[in-house]
Formats: C-alpha cells, sequence, structure tokens
C-alpha cells in the first residue's frame, strides 16, 4: 500500500525517530509536515526531501504550547489540506532523582509530552473526521510500561500516552480512526539530558535500536489494512533487560 494519497504530520521531526520517519513516509509517498522547534534543522529535512521528489514542508514552532501546536496544523490545512496520520513523536527527557528534582524540568516534561501531545491530537482528530478516517501513532517508551529509577517524571509522563491512546482508540473507532501507541527501548538517538555516564555507557553495551528501526515499525501499523487496528506496539533491543 503505498501511501501518495496520505498526509502525515510528524512532532520532533528535526532530528532522531521524528526524521528517520519523516524521510521513510516520504519515500513512500506520504506528503510530510514537519514539526520542532529547530527551524534550519527542518528546513534542511524538508529541502532533502523535496531533492527527491518528495513533498515536505517545515513548522518551526514550541509544540508545548498551544499558538505552536496552532500554528503546526493551520499550516497543514493551508498546504496540503488536512492530516491523515499524526506521528506524536515530540518528547523530552530530564535525569533526576525526585528528592532532588527540579520542578521546572518536571514542568517542561509534562507541557511537551503530554500537553503537547494531546493538543496534536485534538487538531489531528477534528481534521481526520473531515476526511474520513485516519491514524494517530503515539511514541511512548518502555517507560511508559516499567517504573525507572532517575526518570519518575518522564515514566509518568509516558505511562499517561498509554493511558490516553486507549481512551482514545476507545473515542473514536466509529470514526475510522485508528490509535497505536508504540513503545520503542533504548535508542541510538540524542535522547535524555542530565544523563549521568553510567546510563549513557550502558545504553552503547546493549546494542540500541536505530531511529530507522523505530520509523519502519510505525510504518508498519500505518500500513495495515483499514480493518486492522494495532493498538500497542513494544520493542526493545535484544540486550536489553528493562
Amino acid at each position: 500500500m503505498k501511501l501518495n494519497d496520505r498526509v502525515v504530520v510528524i512532532t520532533g521531526a528535526s532530528k532522531g525517530i521524528g526524521r528517520a520517519t519523516a524521510l521513510l513516509f516520504a519515500k513512500e509517498g506520504a506528503a510530510v509536515v514537519l514539526g520542532a522547534r529547530s527551524g534550519e534543522a527542518l528546513d534542511d529535512l524538508a529541502h532533502r526531501i523535496k531533492e527527491s521528489g518528495g513533498r515536505a514542508v517545515s513548522v518551526a514552532s514550541d509544540l508545548s504550547t498551544r499558538e505552536g501546536v496552532d500554528r503546526l496544523f493551520d499550516v497543514t490545512e493551508e498546504t496540503f489540506g488536512g492530516c491523515d496520520v499524526l506521528v506524536n513523536n515530540a518528547g523530552r527527557g530530564i535525569y533526576g532523582y525526585v528528592e532532588d528534582g527540579d520542578p521546572e524540568d518536571w514542568r517542561i516534561m509534562l507541557d511537551l509530552n503530554v500537553f503537547g501531545l494531546v493538543a496534536a491530537t485534538k487538531r489531528a482528530v477534528r481534521s481526520m473526521k473531515r476526511r474520513g478516517g485516519g491514524h494517530v501513532v503515539n511514541v511512548s517508551s518502555v517507560a511508559g510500561r516499567i517504573g525507572i529509577e532517575g526518570v519518575a517524571v518522564y515514566c509518568a509522563t509516558k505511562f499517561a500516552v498509554v493511558g490516553f491512546s486507549e481512551a482514545l482508540r476507545r473515542e473514536v473507532q466509529g470514526d475510522g480512526i485508528r490509535v497505536t501507541v508504540i513503545e520503542p527501548g533504548s535508542v541510538d538517538t540524542e535522547w535524555g539530558e542530565k544523563l549521568p555516564r553510567e546510563w549513557t555507557e550502558g545504553k552503547a553495551a546493549m546494542g540500541p535500536l536505530t531511529a530507522e528501526e523505530v520509523a519502519d515499525a510505525i510504518l508498519y501499523v500505518v500500513k495495515q489494512p483499514d480493518n486492522v487496528s494495532i493498538g500497542e506496539l513494544l520493542m526493545r533491543p535484544t540486550r536489553q533487560k528493562n
């Protein structure tokens, strides 16, 4: 199944999983809308896609704010007429034990990982209903299934994404809208702020997933027949225990 008639909005598209997903979906024929804070990186990615014959538009915006989310979807509507697939990938993970944690770090994660995702989903669902269906793919984490010391608030945001995804699925299933939550384990990206050295060393030792492998999983669930809805896909590096 080619995706020539699909418009795919990808948040956190400037690097890592979002970037890999944008390149893959554009290769499959979809028009991609690239959202993130880094305008220069998005412009470079959009230029690369267009040079390869694809369709892309970059939208530099802060997706932790209502204004940033509205800008992303206003441009989507103006450029391509609406949204068929939303990949909610934008997120931040900041290390810190709760007793020593910085409430500002907590706010940053909650605003982007939860509020931004929910606000983007609201706009996307409205567009999908007008277009007769669609697919919301929420990128959570193994940390949305298992509590991990040192990233308790990040875990809280990702547990929220899992619960939100299942509730949303029940709300929109009658509208031809599918909902999937993707839960990767360790991925070889720039994820993580204030991480101790043992975390980065442990990540390298386990042989992390690549961003492209996660993008392949996202494409897999989206390309299923319309009557097939994959609600959850949990994937880990083979050597990862948690």
